[in-house]
């Protein structure tokens, strides 16, 4: 029987150490309503106002760890694992964790029927408006009742936010140390981003010019109420 050189057996025992996900990070997308993950459509209440979100998508940006880009694009939707949770390449430690919500400008300019419909960019997510609007960056809908009740269609308010622009990109950088082979979540919350939003008022956008301050309150409420941790 052939012996192992020494230099032979700890080639073995490194290659047996790199496990699959030893270079990945899992990074998973969560809406959040009173600290715990949110389920769509369930109501909950701002004050004495039943609100309930019954759709909640948007794009994720030049994910990066550090300087090592994680993803240029993601299409996210928190109600749906496919769409919420990914798997990506990490080759190392990092400190800081970054993004914007939205797509950049480069972006912005492309056209969706250029793309598989399995790329985030392609038509097939439906946040593509025109040529002269391009990309939605969100695109949030629900319903509130002043009175509490969701049940009574009649006396309900509608949820409508579409955002996008260019000028309404939004970035963000979190203060998060993340290593391969760590669960990274991201964490929406619904209650931050209603909290200085008054759905009587600010209830409807498409980012057009009648609309446009409170497409902007919302991108800016957005980014604010995100939060990221490791689990």
């Amino acid at each position: 029987m052939k012996r192992l050189s020494f230099a032979g057996l700890l080639c073995l025992l490194l290659l047996a150490s790199c496990r699959p996900g030893d270079k990945e990070v899992t990074v998973e997308f969560q809406w959040i309503q009173n600290g715990v993950p949110y389920t769509q459509s369930a109501p909950f209440f701002k004050g004495d106002t039943a609100i309930a979100v019954d759709l909640f998508h948007f794009y994720v940006s030049d994910l990066r760890a550090g300087d090592e880009l994680l993803s240029d694009v993601l299409f996210v939707n928190p109600g749906d694992s496919a769409l919420s949770t990914y798997t990506l390449d990490l080759q190392r430690k990092a400190d800081e964790i970054s993004f914007g919500l939205g797509v950049p400008s480069d972006m912005n300019a492309m056209d969706p029927t250029s793309f598989e419909t399995t790329h985030p960019l392609s038509s097939a997510f439906a946040m593509y408006w025109t040529w002269a609007s391009k990309y939605r960056f969100l695109k949030a809908e629900g319903r509130f009742n002043a009175g509490g009740d969701l049940s009574n269609a009649a006396t309900n308010g509608g949820i409508i936010w579409h955002t996008g622009t260019d000028a309404l990109y939004r970035t963000r950088t979190f203060d998060v140390s993340v290593r391969p082979g760590d669960r990274l979540v991201v964490k929406i919350d619904l209650d931050l981003l209603l909290g200085n939003v008054s759905l009587a008022n600010d209830g409807f956008t498409h980012t057009t010019v009648d609309t446009y301050s409170i497409a902007e309150k919302i991108s800016n409420e957005a980014i604010a109420a995100i939060e990221v941790v490791v689990e």
